[in-house]
Formats: structure tokens, sequence, C-alpha cells
């Protein structure tokens, strides 16, 4: 009977260190695998009757710091807020352009106002009113391009969302079937580990788009809650929502019904929301709805600024009352009650555009003339008082900001923007020192494969050791059999 037992012990230890073979193997192969938590095998005395019979496995655990995935995954969620952020910084400050890079904003004011110069002193040259006209043009263009560009990011903020939205769909609904395969698995006796793997992954993608917690529920379970403590995922899945806005105007924001909100089965979720706090979403919904129409606001006024320097009645006595002057609006007779948009609207006043049946002249005599006068090609009175209007100091149309002139306003626009940038930056990078080190310290927590390797040899000893008990038990069996 004791011979039997002793093989019976043999044979558990030859399947347990099979088994844990088995789990190095994995572990070492899964070294590099993302998301992957190290397998250890736990064991225990097998006790048949009131007499120990070999050593049985009692479960298999997995490695993982929650605490440190937590604040991991919080950690990369502000990082993808920051990259998301700090494209859209960049991006605009680099179409407004430095105050000495040609084609800024600032230095195109400044070329307008060497070219009112130059033609006051020379009035009757055309190639110099030309240039006026031209540089007035740049002037507009670049307005209507960064325009342009704001409306480009904010449809790409919109278009980012609606594909955020559908991955988290996609991925809540993963990880409350992954919750009741692992749960399954878990009652059954089985090896649920892998679809812990691939659960932990889920929620990584998720916690990039919006801020959660993962809290641990029974059978292997988890729960997915947002940081403004909705549930997410539990026995199943929550529901997002978002309605697409195809190329967004200048005027067009959630207030108004233009836009849609993102909604959490049904109920619409303010940008301010807990739940974007961190992650690739709330900086979506944040350039979308606050930080763009902040900066198309900046560009209105100043567009605005120009155009109204140059429409003072007391400037031009050609024109009539409410005319435009050297600046005009697209479709417009006049200036408009609402600002929203001009920045895109500003355009040369086509009575001085050659291109669109004006003429260089009225730049000299008068943008309301119909007719040139007659010999009066040295008066450079309204030249004068054009550049007079672009540096005389005075208020932007908001009335928020001091009296200053037209290229002091402008810089004071490129200074807000870079300063945003460079503390977005700042942002990011402290962001990315700190997943940096939470990584180096996941890493550290990963697969040892020195560990491992030390494993394996005391596991192949054990392997040799139980295989020599049984060759051992196998010979007193012969030698029993043998009597005669």
């Amino acid at each position: 009977m004791s011979l039997s037992l002793s093989l019976s012990a043999a044979l558990s230890g030859l399947s347990l260190t099979a088994r844990g073979t088995q789990l190095v193997a994995d572990n070492i192969a899964n070294a590099q695998t993302e998301g992957y938590g190290v397998r250890a095998l736990t064991q225990a005395a097998r006790v048949t009757g009131l007499e120990g019979s070999g050593v049985m496995s009692t479960g298999i655990t997995r490695d993982v710091d929650p605490m440190l995935l937590a604040d991991l995954r919080h950690a990369k969620a502000l990082k993808s807020q920051d990259d998301v952020l700090s494209d859209f910084w960049t991006r605009i400050e680099s179409v407004f352009g430095m105050p000495d890079e040609p084609g800024g904003l600032t230095n195109l004011i400044n070329a307008l106002e060497v070219s009112l110069q130059h033609a006051a002193t020379q009035p009757d040259s055309d190639a110099l009113l030309h240039k006026v006209g031209q540089a007035a043009t740049d002037i507009a263009r670049s307005f209507v391009t960064l325009n342009d560009t704001l409306q480009v990011q904010r449809d790409t903020a919109d278009s980012g969302i609606a594909n955020d939205v559908g991955a988290l769909n996609q991925s809540l609904r993963a990880i409350a079937d992954l919750n009741d395969k692992i749960q399954k698995q878990t009652l059954l006796g089985g090896a649920p580990e892998s679809l812990m793997d691939a659960r932990q992954r889920l929620i990584n993608n998720v916690s990039s788009i919006v801020s959660i917690r993962e809290i641990p529920r029974n059978d292997g379970r988890v729960m997915v809650m947002g940081q403004d403590g909705s549930i997410l995922v539990d026995r199943t899945a929550a529901q997002f929502g978002f309605v697409r806005t195809q190329a967004p105007g200048p005027g067009d924001t959630i207030e108004n019904g233009a836009l849609s909100h993102v909604t959490l089965n049904g109920r619409n979720l303010h940008s301010e929301n807990a739940l974007f706090s961190a992650g690739r979403l709330g900086a979506l919904l944040e350039i979308r709805d606050i930080i763009a129409p902040t900066v198309q606001n900046q560009l209105d006024t100043r567009a605005q600024d120009l155009i109204t320097r140059f429409s003072q009645p007391d400037l031009d006595p050609s024109l009539a009352p409410g005319a435009f002057g050297l600046f005009s609006m697209a479709n417009m007779s006049g200036l408009p009650a609402d600002i929203t948009g001009s920045a895109g609207q500003i355009r040369l006043n086509p009575m001085a555009d050659p291109g669109s049946g004006g003429a260089v002249w009225r730049l000299r005599h008068g943008l309301g003339l119909s007719t040139e006068p007659f010999g009066m090609t040295l008066d450079n009175s309204l030249l004068s008082k054009m550049l007079g209007a672009l540096n005389t100091p005075s208020p932007l149309p908001a009335g928020t900001h001091a009296a200053k002139p037209a290229a002091a306003h402008a810089s004071d626009a490129l200074s807000m923007i870079a300063a945003k940038r460079l503390a977005q930056d700042q942002r990011g990078a402290v962001n990315t020192a700190r997943v940096s080190a939470l990584e180096d310290a996941f890493a550290a927590r990963g697969v040892d494969t020195d560990a491992e390797l030390s494993k394996l040899l005391v596991l192949e000893q054990a392997y040799a050791a139980n295989a020599r008990v049984i060759a051992t038990v196998d010979a007193m069996w012969r030698s029993l059999l043998e009597i005669r």
C-alpha cells in the first residue's frame, strides 16, 4: 500500500512540475507582451483520507499591482489629453506665424504699414498703390487661412469624438462579454488568465479615452466606473451616444443646438464632467466647444478692428455711412452686429481690387468714387489718413482690450496662442516623464526572464527527482514480483 501511495505522490509531482514548466514557458514567451500578467502556480499537499498522497495545484496567480496599474492608466490618459491639445496649439501657432516670419499676421500688418508709407510719399505711383492693395489682400488671406484652419480643427475634433464614442461602445461591450467568460472559467475551475489579459488591454484602451476606475468584483469580474461615478460596465455595458456634425461653422455651438452632446445612456454629458477630466475625448470636446471658439473670437475681433479702422466716416468722405473702407466682408454691404466668422469673410474692398472690377486709384482719391478726379494724382491725404488709422491706438470691438495699434493687437493674439502652446508643452513634458517612470515601475513587475530560468532549473530537478522515485518504486515492485 505504501508503494502505491509513493507512486501516486511521485506522479502528482510530475504532473505539477509539468504544469509549472508550461507556465514558465508562457511567461518567457510573453516577456514583451503588453498587458501580460506574470503567472505563478500555487500548490498544497494533497491529502487522501488521513494520509498525505502527494501534491496538488491550488490555482494560478496572475501578478498585477492594481494601484500601480491605476496610476499608469491615469498618467497615460493625461498624456493622451496633452498630445491632442499640444497638437492643436502647435498647428494654430504655426499658421498664425511669428512676428518676424514672412506670412505671419503681425508681419503682414507691418508690411501694409510700409506700403502705405511708400504710397503716401509717391501717391501718383500706381505700382505703389498696387502694393497697398496686395498687402491688404495678403492680410485678408491670412485671416481666412486662420479661420479655415480653426474650422478644420473643429471638424477634426468632432470626427474624433464620433470615432472615440464608437471605440468606447465596442470596448465596453467586449469587457462585459469577457467578464461573463472569466466568471464561468473561474467557477468551473478553469484558467481565465489569458482572458484577464485581454480585458486589461481593453480597459487600458477605454482609459485613454475617458477617465475611469476599475473595481474588482466576485468570481474574477470587474466593474468599470467613470470618475463622475457613472457605471460603464458591470453586468452589462453602458451606451455612449453622439451625432456627428459635418463641417461645423464658426457660429455652430452646443448652446444653439448646432453641435451634439456626448450622451451616456441617453443623458447629456457636459464638457466639465469628471469623465472627461483625463483622456482624449475630453481634449477633443474642449477644442471643439471652448478653445477653438475662443481663438475664433480673438481672430474675429481683430478682423473687425481692421475693417472698422478704415471704415470711419472722417477717414474717407467719399464713403456712404456704414460703407466699407479698405477692407470689406464677402457678401455684405456693411458691418454686421454679430462679428462671429468675420475672420473668414474679410476681403480687400472690391472697389480697389482690379481683379474684381475695381481700380487702385480709389486708394488715392476715395473708395466711394465712381470716376477718377482729374489732376489730383499728388493728393496723399487719404493714404496718410489710412496710415494713421492703422497705427492709431484703439480698443477692439469687444471692448475688453486696451487701445493699441492694429499690429499690437495681432501681436497680443499671437502672444496668447504662444503662451497657451508653451504651457501645454510644459504640462505634456511633466506627464510624459510621469508615464515613463510608471512604465519602468510596471515593467519591473513584469516577466523577469532570469528568475523564470531559475525556476526552470528547480522544476527540472524536481521532475528528475520524481521520475527517480517512480523508477525506484518500479524496481521495488519488480523485486517483489521476482520472488518465487
